[in-house]
């Protein structure tokens, strides 16, 4: 690896150009001088002959080695007029072009009905969510749920990508967090983008990116968007929304609130075999409860100067629980053998808070600083009362537990970039982050009576710092970076006369990618990076759950970070993408079982395990034909995880496969049909099931702001998982069953109008996604 790190910069540091070719950049902005974020740029000779094609990113375009000639530059872009212009080429050259708004619907729909709303480029998927099906989802989490390799937990609170684990996520290229993400209208996205290595400039954590991009297509004065979704899944949900936007002249403002009435059901069967105790358990477990949940959030946004601006935005989810758990457990002891119901009565509130202040300045023509301040707040308390019936003796009240888990983040954050020509961009920034947590816990025993009380204190501070070199070498483009991350953690029971956790860790990670175009078609990328995924705070705490007199669910306030070392390559072919990679995980983290002689008690808790490695070979293509869009993607995974506690078996290749379709009907009419799967999954330690998952979607648009839309998840009922494996001379079978079959009806509405949206705002704190 190191020689690979030494070989890039090497190639990286030679630069030179030819002196009889030229590059032709340009910036492409609307008649209100914004940035036009989307478009086609076509190039042509004197003769008309096509010449070379690229396409408008964030508002600009560049053509590299082009001959001294005359050459006619034609520029495309929805919801603006064609534009064309004739430039004599003899030096490099800089040249800016206005658009004119083009508000004819016709020529919008007839791009819409022939164009694939996935685009593949270098790797990395490109979703176009207006106009789509995906548009009718209830919320931003079940659009990512559709979208290829993208995992959403069962309870909905993380994020995962197949082979590449939990992944960043941006909103306009400004940090966002779950929460964030939730209370986003799908009526504001435009597109979302799946990044695979971000560069160095981006947070150390994360092998992909998740990038979403929003509206700006507005005209001044205000809009409103009402929502009302109705799903049935094994219980009945209702989300109700209202998103508004209103834009004078430089402030604009935004405000969104939604009341969700959640019908959560989780449901686990387990069997557990103490392999050296003779002790054997067969349980199951059902949870399930009303969740009214409310999410709101405002933010301004005021321009200083045409490049300069200030900005805010507070973000509060608060949802209450009132879920029982019931659990009935067959548990055989030597030649013992006691069935026991347990219930436990709980009753949990959770409150988030997010709030941060963003300041924009342009210090010269070709450099720009960024500052920004955050802080966030989580609370989570849960009450819990604790019956059970032991081989029909009748309940009996076993324990009373009150829990709370508190813990605050403040962060900072400075950036800044320098353009020293067309060709190369310097990026250097740092950051701060210092979090300060409590967890509360008063177990109270009935019999024998006993009482419990703990208080652990845990405190975090990381500092960060990074430097970022990009730019194009000839045809050659590359970027180079290294980040440099300080972390020092403290934690400990306050009556233990020292400390749990004292840990002080200083780590560089470095990040290169290398883009070789061969043709207009043709290309291949190279990357490499090293990246950490740090425990969320929350398992940094003394929190656990009862599931049965036998088996307690814990956190782990030993959790180590995992760091990943990955090398990897993509060939582009016109709309076909292969991707190879491979790569090397440290101290993973994935959930395991000890049992406690003195306590005659399973624990499951998440773990620290020796080592993951392994290969991913993914193929995607996309392709129109007709009405017909459809994007694929096919990937062969072998991963191997090892610990020295559990029991190691034959790992094997296994196949992830996915594949999103949708049918244009009619105008404004659109049926989707999406599948994805896994085959078998052997991983060394963990043995997992095959699945088959099936969704289909119909949305219809009336009077062009009237949209209703019938949504089927999970329509075999599938969505089931199961794994197996033994540890510390446990033996494990799992089964997850998830709540994913659904009917949904949604109606959204929208009324007024706001201007080009300048909304600019992100999050500074880059470990907010840890806060759950």
């Amino acid at each position: 690896m190191k020689r690979i790190i030494y070989f890039s910069f090497l190639l990286l540091s030679y630069i030179g150009y030819g002196q009889s070719e030229y590059s032709l950049s340009g910036a492409v902005l609307d008649q209100n001088n914004t940035p036009v974020e989307a478009g086609d740029v076509i190039l042509y000779d004197k003769n008309s002959n096509l010449v070379k094609y690229t396409f408008i990113k964030n508002g600009k375009f560049i053509f590299d080695r082009l001959k001294a000639n005359e050459y006619t530059l034609s520029i495309i872009a929805i919801g603006y007029t064609e534009k064309s212009e004739v430039i004599l080429l003899d030096s490099n050259k800089t040249i800016t072009i206005e658009l004119k708004e083009n508000t004819v619907i016709l020529d919008e729909v007839t791009v819409k009905t022939i164009k694939n709303n996935i685009i593949v480029g270098n790797g990395n998927l490109k979703i176009n969510i207006e106009n789509s099906v995906l548009e009718s989802l209830p919320s931003t989490v079940d659009i990512l749920s559709k979208l290829p390799g993208i995992q959403i937990s069962p309870n909905r609170e993380s994020i995962s990508v197949v082979g590449r684990g939990a992944p960043l996520i941006y909103i306009d290229n400004q940090k966002a967090d779950l929460d964030q993400l939730k209370s986003l209208s799908v009526e504001n996205i435009k597109d979302i983008e799946l990044i695979d290595n971000p560069s160095a400039k981006y947070e150390a954590e994360g092998r992909s990116l998740i990038l979403i991009t929003r509206k700006h297509n507005s005209v001044d004065g205000y809009k409103i968007q009402l929502s009302e979704i109705i799903s049935f899944k094994k219980r009945f949900n209702n989300y109700l929304g209202i998103h508004s936007n209103y834009k004078n002249n430089k402030l604009e403002l935004r405000g969104n609130f939604n009341y969700n009435q959640l019908g959560p059901w989780e449901g686990v069967d387990s069997r557990l075999n103490v392999l050296d105790q003779g002790i054997k358990s067969q349980y199951q477990v059902r949870a399930t409860g009303p969740r009214p949940q409310f999410i709101t959030g405002g933010g301004f946004f005021y321009q200083l100067d045409k490049n300069d601006y200030i900005s805010g935005q507070v973000n509060l989810r608060a949802q209450t629980d009132k879920f029982p758990i019931k659990t009935n457990t067959l548990l055989q002891d030597q030649f013992k053998e006691d069935h026991i119901i347990s219930e436990g009565q709980n009753d949990e509130n959770r409150n988030f808070l997010s709030s941060n202040i963003n300041f924009n300045k342009k210090i010269t023509r070709t450099s720009n600083l960024f500052f920004g301040l955050q802080y966030s707040n989580y609370i989570r308390h849960l009450k819990s009362h604790i019956f059970n019936n032991i081989n029909e003796t009748g309940l009996e009240l076993s324990q009373n537990r009150n829990q709370k888990y508190e813990i605050s983040v403040f962060a900072s954050k400075i950036d800044i970039d320098k353009n020293f020509n067309d060709h190369i961009k310097l990026e250097v920034g740092g950051s701060l982050s210092n979090a300060n947590g409590l967890a509360f816990s008063d177990f109270e025993f009935i019999n024998p009576i006993d009482k419990k009380v703990s208080k652990y204190d845990y405190r975090e501070s990381i500092y960060a710092s990074y430097v970022q070199l990009s730019g194009n070498l000839n045809k050659i483009e590359y970027s180079t970076g290294i980040r440099s991350e300080t972390n020092i953690i403290k934690g400990g029971f306050r009556n233990a006369s020292e400390l749990l956790v004292d840990r002080k860790q200083t780590r560089l990670f470095p990040k290169i990618r290398i883009n070789i175009p061969i043709d207009s078609t043709k290309s291949i990328a190279l990357n490499y990076g090293t990246i950490i995924n740090r425990p969320n705070y929350l398992n940094a705490s003394s929190i656990s759950t009862f599931i049965n007199p036998f088996v307690e669910f814990s956190r782990n306030v030993n959790l180590k970070s995992t760091t990943i070392e990955e090398i990897s390559t993509t060939l582009q072919y016109k709309k076909y993408t292969c991707n190879i990679s491979y790569y090397e995980e440290n101290d993973p983290v994935f959930y395991n079982v000890a049992y406690d002689s003195i306590e005659n008690r399973v624990i499951s808790s998440p773990q620290n395990f020796e080592k993951e490695s392994g290969y991913q070979i993914r193929f995607t293509n996309t392709a129109t034909y007709r009405f017909w869009n459809t994007t694929n993607s096919l990937t062969v995974v072998h991963n191997r995880i090892k610990n020295p506690t559990a029991v190691i078996r034959e790992s094997k290749p296994y196949l992830y496969y996915y594949s999103n379709n949708e049918f244009k009907l009619a105008s404004k009419t659109t049926l989707g049909l999406n599948f994805w799967g896994f085959t078998e999954r052997n991983q060394g330690v963990f043995k997992r099931n095959a699945l088959f998952i099936m969704s289909a979607s119909f949305s219809k648009t009336y009077f062009k702001n009237l949209q209703i839309a019938v949504n089927f998840n999970d329509i075999f009922k599938n969505m089931t998982y199961k794994d197996k494996y033994t540890s510390n001379n446990i033996d494990v079978q799992n089964t997850f069953y998830v709540d994913g079959n659904e009917i949904s009806f949604s109606i959204k509405y929208a009324f007024g109008k706001v201007k080009k949206l300048s909304f600019k705002n992100k999050d500074v704190d880059d470990n907010l996604d840890r806060i759950r």
